[in-house]
């Protein structure tokens, strides 16, 4: 059994199983459409999400939802520069606190939905947040990174998960822009969040990031020969179709793929974030990677990053409590 379930029992949660039930809807989907198609998952399927730490999940998302996701995200993306951040400064524009719309609420608490992600982590989930992304043909999107900076107030033991959407299909063998990414059978970023919390500690007692860490960085600077080579040559990389997703665990090594030139002049895609319910708060990692934009587990600086704020709000909680002791726990699922 994982340490982490054995701290406490779930059965002493009885207000919290109270709560998570009265989040989520007695009709988990508007009445007149579908949003979310039942996956059905094989013992191979299952095995191979835990072993690789991702799937591509065909059709889970009709039509009618990808256009309601689609005119939800197009309502409010930006360029970073227009808010004044850098972080995803390498995207055409961006969003934030999609999560907290009613079309973004009625994805991930739709019965089918929850079966899914439930069935492939094997536990229920916290939701935290969701953002879009939009690439075009001179922004290359993100380089390879893990979950760093998405993950960061919660323990390196502790699992969380995205699920990315393209809301325009992804080829590539054509104009590309979906993503690749490595699979954690051949190297994981366990290690890297385990070492960010182990220099973090020293970065907030007051050590430059330079000093402590210059060597670490040698290793995962971006043009480095992990980047530039053995993880270009292993990398998997998949076509989608609109109405598919791609659920990833936050140990998952991935990039986005340039969208080359070609008819589709913007790529669009979003993504929710989920953690581990079990899952308890990390204030001393969640320091270190705030004060250096995600990169204290690669050695490097990134500086504050405006945007990426969630994570800040548990200040009713010590460190090592659980996250959905907090009033301000997003909804169990």
């Amino acid at each position: 059994m994982d340490a982490q379930t054995t701290d406490r029992p779930a059965t002493d949660r009885p207000a919290t199983l109270a709560r998570a039930a009265a989040d989520i809807p007695p009709a988990d989907q508007a009445p007149d459409r579908v949003l979310v198609n039942p996956i059905p998952l094989t013992a191979d399927d299952i095995a191979g999400f835990r072993d690789k730490g991702y799937i591509r999940l065909r059709g889970l998302l009709t039509p009618d939802c990808t256009e309601a996701l689609r005119a939800q995200a197009l309502e409010t993306v930006v360029a970073a520069r227009d808010i004044g951040a850098t972080y995803g400064d390498t995207f055409r524009r961006l969003t934030y606190a999609l999560g907290e719309t009613a079309i973004f609420k009625a994805v991930y608490t739709a019965r089918a939905f929850r079966k899914t992600l439930g069935t492939l982590t094997g536990t229920r989930l916290i939701m935290t947040e969701a953002q879009g992304f939009e690439l075009n043909s001179e922004r290359n999107g993100f380089p390879w990174h893990y979950g760093s900076l998405s993950f960061r107030f919660i323990r390196p033991q502790d699992m969380g998960y995205s699920i990315w959407i393209p809301l325009d299909p992804i080829d590539p063998a054509g104009q590309g822009g979906g993503m690749a990414y490595i699979p954690e059978t051949l190297f994981s970023a366990r290690g890297n969040f385990q070492m960010s919390s182990l220099l973090s500690a020293r970065l907030i007692a007051g050590e430059p990031i330079e000093d402590i860490s210059a060597a670490l960085f040698k290793v995962y600077d971006e043009n480095s020969i992990l980047m530039t080579e053995l993880f270009e040559a292993h990398k998997d990389e998949d076509a989608f179709d609109v109405g598919d997703a791609f659920l990833f665990n936050k140990n998952v090594w991935h990039r986005s793929s340039p969208l080359k030139p070609g008819p589709m002049a913007t790529r669009l895609a979003v993504n929710m974030r989920f953690i581990d319910w079990r899952a308890r708060l990390d204030k001393v990692m969640f320091e270190g990677e705030a004060a250096t934009g995600g990169g204290v587990g690669m050695g490097a600086n990134w500086g504050v990053q405006k945007q990426t704020t969630y994570g800040a709000q548990f200040t009713d909680i010590d460190h090592g409590d659980e996250i959905r002791d907090s009033r301000y726990c997003g909804m169990i699922i």
